[in-house]
Order: structure tokens, then sequence, then C-alpha cells
């Protein structure tokens, strides 16, 4: 065996030798990097002009793709030297299997704490903003039920309701306004009461207020001022209830300031950071200044963090509300910035329960912590242990399989390891130990396969090349071997230029030894044909000529038949062989099975010879123009699918019978692709030989 001198070297893959001037993205990085760092130093003299600057833009876009594009290539072509060490394969597969997911886990931790501290800081701060609109709700339907029908009301109804319940805000406002009505324009509202610095009261309450209460967040312009100044825009909270008149409607309105905003903090532990209002109108969304600043006018708490870092995370939330538009009653949203640090947050839920509760919960979350801190520890620290005992166990079976690959069949490896890289190992020396008898073995069947294929060839030699060509006949044959050799043999006899001989024969068993018989049995019958007219003489000499010859356990079925077109007559005899199917219009359902009687041919037992020639017949059927005569072997009619079913001589009958108006070839395909439905997936367990005849004309 001839040794590679190198074979680590054909083994181990190359790397790729990558050079980025002849690369697409190596030239696009060369040529927008080069123009990049030209356009840097000539901004660090002069400004750009503004068309310059654009294409500074485009430059820098383009080098930024180039250079993940030079990146991604490099990965592409240099994967397989990567990984063509196994312990990269595994460290890769500990960071895939082991690490991301403990990375994915935690960020699934954060992003689901993060979801769950904004929705619990909104959840807070919104119940502390509802009581406030709720403490404004009743201040209104407290003075509409108080007030009740007494109109015309003054200024001093209004203030004593409000000197009784508004005192608890010190920007809350009263008033009581008539309904608009375009027919009967208002003069201004009847009552008022309260600071009302935020804006003037209002003259009149829109139409869409008269019936029904409201309270909640809205947005409105002052009157007098232009619909185009946003800087008039004012949200606050309003509630509002009708008076049993319908003409006229409480209203109690209370800014969102900076006073609101520290009973918030106070109330909830959340603080206002900045307000975005957007009204959803036709025209589209229109931004609307907040009445609360971004940060309130006061000096930080004691207890501020900085917010940088992933800890910002759970410091500040936004929260989106509904609110109306006062002059429309069209429905917006407001975006309420909110400061909410986790720890107050997490303070203020643990409020309702003991401290000590809280206490232990935070300590069973520590333990859990540690706890999985420590256990991925120890898995990173065994895990690079297995690596590296795995790694060095296929290292040496890898050095043991160039070894062997060389030629080196006494090599053998060592492993101390008792597991099953050990017994790896055990099973490498064992192999490395047998390979030699492996290769004779090997030689030798290769040897039987050629000789195999030669006896194919022979036995290929022996089937006609094609069926004879007679006049009023149409004819086609059919031969395909289970095996490389196979115990089918069928030919043709042109005994004369009227009579044609048909041979479909059948020697039992595979292999060389049928294929020898067959040729033994063309032998005979090329010599006898022409020498005896009458199909049984004929099978009763070769039976007697045979029988010397074949071993006890082989034997020959065959069908003989001699077709005259003179006569118009099909004459044969069957021994031991399959039926003969013949496709006629004389009979109704026409189609016949034909058995005469017959023993198989060869058989080396005491009197077999006579008990030959006293069982075997010879039938002659009358032939006229369309008959169709079909030989077979079993391997046609005894084809098994994959349920151990037969496909039968009858369904052999019905294709025939369903296509003889087809030529002998039509015919022959039409049986073909019945069989091969028929079977399936299921492997053929024998040979399927056939010749197909049909009377075109006599």
């Amino acid at each position: 065996m001839a040794s590679d001198p190198s074979p680590r070297h054909r083994l181990a893959p190359a790397p790729v030798q990558l050079n980025p001037f002849r690369t697409l993205p190596g030239r696009l990085l060369i040529l927008s990097g080069g123009s990049l760092l030209v356009l840097w130093l000539v901004q660090q003299v002069v400004t750009l002009p503004a068309p310059v600057e654009l294409f500074r833009k485009v430059v820098s876009f383009a080098t930024r793709v180039s250079l993940l594009w030079l990146a991604a290539l490099v990965v592409v072509r240099q994967r397989r030297a990567f990984l063509w060490r196994v312990r990269r394969k595994l460290i890769l597969s500990y960071v895939f299997l082991g690490f991301v997911p403990v990375v994915l886990i935690g960020l699934f931790v954060l992003a689901g704490g993060f979801i769950l501290h904004a929705n619990l800081s909104g959840y807070l701060f919104r119940n502390g903003l509802d009581d406030i609109i709720e403490d404004v709700r009743v201040l209104a339907f407290t003075s509409a039920t108080e007030i009740g029908t007494t109109l015309p009301l003054s200024d001093g109804v209004v203030a004593r309701q409000y000197a009784l319940l508004g005192t608890q805000y010190r920007n809350l406002s009263l008033a009581v306004v008539p309904v608009q009505d375009v027919a009967s324009p208002s003069t201004g509202p009847v009552a008022t009461a309260g600071a009302w610095r935020h804006m003037r009261a209002p003259e009149s309450a829109p139409q869409w207020v008269a019936l029904t209460p409201f309270q909640g967040l809205l947005t409105m312009m002052p009157e007098g001022v232009s619909a185009g100044d946003t800087d008039a825009e004012r949200l606050l909270i309003r509630a509002t209830v009708p008076l049993p008149d319908n003409r006229h409607v409480v209203i109690a309105d209370l800014p969102v300031d900076t006073d609101i905003a520290a009973r918030l903090d106070e109330k909830t532990t959340i603080r206002i950071n900045s307000v975005a209002v957007t009204v959803q109108e036709e025209g589209g969304a229109q931004p609307v200044p907040a009445l609360v600043s971004p940060v309130p006018e006061r000096p930080p708490a004691a207890d501020d963090e900085d917010d940088s870092g992933w800890l910002g995370l759970y410091r500040r939330t936004v929260l989106i509300v509904d609110f109306t538009d006062w002059r429309t009653g069209g429905a917006g949203r407001v975006s309420i910035g909110l400061d909410a640090p986790l720890e107050k947050v997490y303070a203020r839920i643990l409020s309702v329960q003991s401290s000590d509760l809280g206490g232990s919960l935070m300590t069973v979350l520590a333990v859990l912590a540690v706890l999985l801190l420590s256990v991925q520890g120890v898995a990173l620290f065994f895990g690079a242990s297995l690596i590296r005992q795995v790694t060095s166990a296929v290292h040496e079976l890898f050095d043991g399989t160039e070894r062997v690959q060389q030629g080196d069949f006494t090599h053998r490896i060592t492993m101390e390891s008792e597991d099953q890289l050990g017994a790896l190992g055990q099973s490498f020396n064992r192999m490395s130990a047998s390979i030699e008898h492996l290769l004779h073995v090997q030689r030798e069947k290769q040897r039987l396969d050629d000789e195999l294929r030669i006896v194919h060839e022979i036995q290929t030699s022996l089937l006609p090349d094609c069926p004879p060509t007679y006049e009023g006949l149409s004819i086609a044959d059919m031969c395909v071997p289970a095996r490389e050799v196979g115990g089918d043999y069928y030919d043709f006899f042109e005994l004369s230029p009227r009579r044609l001989g048909v041979l479909v024969a059948d020697v039992s068993g595979k292999g060389t030894s049928a294929a020898l018989y067959m040729a033994e049995l063309k032998g005979l019958m090329l010599a006898l044909s022409h020498e005896e007219r009458s199909p049984k003489k004929l099978l009763t000499r070769v039976n007697h000529l045979l029988a010397d010859h074949l071993d006890n356990r082989s034997f020959i079925t065959m069908t003989y038949g001699v077709i005259d077109l003179d006569a118009r007559t099909l004459t044969h005899s069957r021994a031991g062989h399959t039926p003969l199917i013949v496709v006629s219009d004389r009979r109704a359902d026409g189609a016949e099975v034909i058995v005469p009687n017959g023993m198989v041919l060869g058989l080396r037992l005491p009197g077999a010879a006579d008990r030959f020639e006293s069982l075997l017949e010879e039938h002659t059927l009358p032939l006229e123009a369309g008959d169709v005569i079909v030989f077979y072997t079993d391997g046609v009619t005894e084809a098994m699918n994959v349920n151990g079913d037969l496909f039968s001589d009858e369904a052999l009958g019905r294709v025939v019978r369903s296509h003889r108006g087809l030529d002998a070839s039509g015919i022959r395909e039409r049986i073909l692709r019945d069989v091969h439905a028929f079977v399936g997936e299921a492997e053929p367990h024998d040979d399927m030989t056939m010749v197909v005849v049909k009377i075109e004309k006599l």
C-alpha cells in the first residue's frame, strides 16, 4: 500500500488565502476609506460645503457597508478552517448551549422586570391620578346637587360650595356656565369660585357635555386666543355635571401643575418627569405643550440616583393615558414620563405587607442569584475539563487513523479513561488488527463481483437481441433478473417462414449455476428444435438429456409452443411451468388460462423419465386474428407487495384483456406498469420474464 508522506497536510483543510484587493468589498473599503480620510483632513482645516458634506456621509455609509461585507466574506471563507479543531467546536457548542441561554434568560428577566416595573409604576401613578380626578368629580357633583334648581345664582352661592369642598387643592376652580347654544349665544359664566389662575373661566359649555357628567383629562384653548396659537393649550383635570334644567353645567377645574405633581409624588412615590400631549384630529397629530415642566423646579432629593446604564431601565417609564379635547370632544392621548425608582416602587408595594416578609423575599432572591452564579461557575470549570479530555482522546484517534492510512496496522492507541472514549480506543485497536483481513475479503469480493459481471454478460448474450419478425405477428419480450445473474430463460426458434417456436423456462435457483444450466438448455433446444416438430417429443428428449447432468437440487420448468401461421394453430407443452394466457374474442370473458399437465425437467429420481413422458400433455389451440398469447414465468404473477399479496394469474389476464387492442409492445408496457404499481416499494424477489405474441392477421 502506498503511503502518503504528509497525511496531516492532506487531511487538515488549508486556510483560505483572502486578498482584500481582489474582492469587491475590499476594493470598496479601500476607495471609501481613503476618501473618508482625505475629507477628514480637509475638515480639520476648513468647513465642508453642503454638497461635499453630503458626499462625506455617502462615503461614510459605503465604508461601513464594505466593512460588514468583508467581515462576512472572511467568516464564510475561513469557517471550515476555524472549525477544523474539535476543541473549537466543543467550545462553540458550550457557548451556544450553556452561556447563550444564560444570557438570554438574563435578558428575559431584565425585559420582564422592565415590563413589570413599567406596568406597576403606571398602575400606582394612575391610581393616584384617578383619586385626584375623583376628588374633582365629587366637588362638581356635590356643588350641582346643592345648587339644584336655585337659579339665577350669584358668585356667593358658588363660593360657599367651594369653601366647603374645594380647600384641599390650592388651584382648584369652580364655575357654573350655560350650555352653548347657537340660537341664543351665551353671555358668560353664571357664577365662579376659586383661583382660575391657569386660564380664564369658560363662558359656556359645549353641547357634548350638556346631558352626561364628565370627568377626566382634557386640553382646551381659552376663548379669545387664535386656534393656531398652540402655546395657549393647557392640560388639566376637569369634571362637569349638568344642572337639572339641562341648560347649565357645573365645571370643576384643576390644572396639572407642579403642585399636583408634588402631591402625586408624595402619594405614589412616583414623580412626573415630562408630559407630551398629542391631539388626534383629522388633520393629523398635533403636538400640544405640557403644563408641567420636564424637571420640577425644586432641588433634587437626597435619594436621587444616577439613571445611567442599565439601571436606568428601572428608574424611568412612560404612561399613556387618554384625554378629551374640550372644544370638539375628540379623543387623544397623553404620554407622561415618570421617575419611578425601583426601590421606591417595591417599598410602596410591600407597604401592605409586613417588613419581615419583604426582607425574606429579598433574601430568597439573593440566595437564588448566588446559587445560579455558583452553578454557572462550576459548569464552566467542569465543561473546560471535559472538553480537554474529549479533545485529547479525539487527537489520539486522529493520529491513529493517520498511521493506519499510511499502512501501519501495528499502531495502537492508549486511553486511560474507562468510558465510551476508552471503549472507542479499544475498538480502534481491534479494527486496526483486523483491517488486513477486511482488505483481503474486499479483494475476494471484488474478484467474485468481476466473475458475476462476466457471467451476467454471458447470460445476456444467450438471450435474443430482439424478437424475430414474422408477417402477421406482433412480438414483445422482456427479462428483468432479480440479481446480477438470474435463472429465467426465453428464446425464439425460427422453424420456417410460417412457423415460430417460443420457449420460456425457469431454472431453479439463482446465480452462476442457473446461468450454466441455461446455456446447456439453449444448446439442446437449438439442436433439437429443428428435428422434433412436436413440443411433447422435444421436451421428452430434452428431459432425458438433462436428467444426467443436473444435480439433485436443481430442475427446470419450461413452456414450449409452436405457432403455425398456415395451420392457424398454437401447439404447446408445459413442463411444470406457469400457465399460458390466451385472450381471444371467442370467449365471453375474453381470456383463457391454459394449464396442460406436465412435470418439471431434469429430476434425478428413479422412474422420473417414464413419469415425465406419461404426464406431459400436448395442447393445440386454434388461432384467429386479434388473439393475444402471453408466455411468462412465476416472477410476474408472484410479484409481491409489502403486505405479502401476490399479483396472480387472474390479475395478469385482466390486464391483457383490458388492453388487447394494443400491439404486443403496448400490452407488455401496460403489464409492467400494473405490476410495478402493485409491488410499490417492495424489493423484487424473483426474475420476471415474459413474451407477448399478438396475431395481427393470418
